[in-house]
């Protein structure tokens, strides 16, 4: 009881290697005891509203890792929920169907298509707009308290997509109603020339499961009544038109230092 309650004090890595010395370590380690201190308090009422089905979990322990492992969809499928491995810090993606596109709804503009790689049940895929605009907000009372935080833009660029060569877009993220200081300026195609220049805009990564990722910037949640802003437009004049994009949302996951 003792070393479990001490290892509550460290972290989920920290109580994985512990395990390994012996056993009466390794039961310490897998003790609910410790992996309650772990999970949010709130995780049980959040898994209630996914449409997922949901394994039985023999202790607090399996409840961690099944959820640092498979992000649940919830809210009607339009955002899903999962736990940082490293830390049990909520992460929240906000999917497209939860955000703000303009136009998103006329299908001269944009169209609304399930592709098998993406997590949700459907993603926006731009046909042609000269004005882009996506937008999400988020409580911060909704994410880990005191945690600071990077948002990312999920997307892919079709083979025939075009318009991104020769237009840049503006990202960022700031508290709603408060015009954010920190807007940059990034390419969404990951082969643009600027891309490959140091200087400190953000740039597209490929991730793992095909979907690029583009930094939006960083917060703090530190008041709960906050509603955090996520922008990413091109609503600039211009003669350019794009289309190719498919938006499928975004991603906020705990700030690795």
């Amino acid at each position: 009881g003792c070393i479990a309650e001490i290892f509550a004090f460290t972290s989920p890595p920290d109580v994985c290697r512990f395990s390994l010395v012996s056993t009466s370590l390794h039961s310490a380690a897998d003790s609910d005891s410790v992996w309650a201190k772990f999970l949010p308090s709130d995780y049980p009422s959040i898994i209630a509203k996914s449409p997922t089905p949901i394994p039985d979990f023999r202790s607090l322990k399996d409840a961690y890792v099944y959820l640092a492992d498979h992000p649940l969809l919830i809210d009607e499928g339009r955002k899903t929920f999962s736990l940082d491995k490293w830390t049990g810090k909520k992460c929240y993606f906000l999917g497209a169907r939860d955000l703000n596109i303009s136009w998103g709804d006329t299908p001269e503009y944009w169209e609304w298509v399930s592709v098998p790689e993406s997590r949700f049940p459907e993603v926006a895929q731009l046909k042609l707009v000269w004005w882009l605009q996506i937008w999400g907000t988020i409580r911060t009372g909704t994410l880990s308290p005191l945690t600071s935080y990077t948002a990312y833009f999920v997307y892919k660029l079709e083979d025939d997509s075009y318009g991104f060569d020769v237009r840049h877009v503006e990202v960022s993220v700031g508290i709603s109603g408060i015009e954010s200081a920190n807007v940059r300026i990034a390419f969404l195609n990951p082969d643009h020339p600027s891309n490959m220049e140091l200087d400190h805009k953000p740039v597209p990564k490929l991730r793992d499961d095909s979907w690029f990722v583009l930094e939006l910037g960083n917060f703090l949640t530190e008041s709960e009544d906050d509603c955090i802003e996520l922008r990413m437009e091109d609503v600039k004049p211009s003669c350019h038109p794009k289309g190719g994009l498919i938006v499928e949302g975004f991603e906020m996951r705990p700030t690795i230092a």
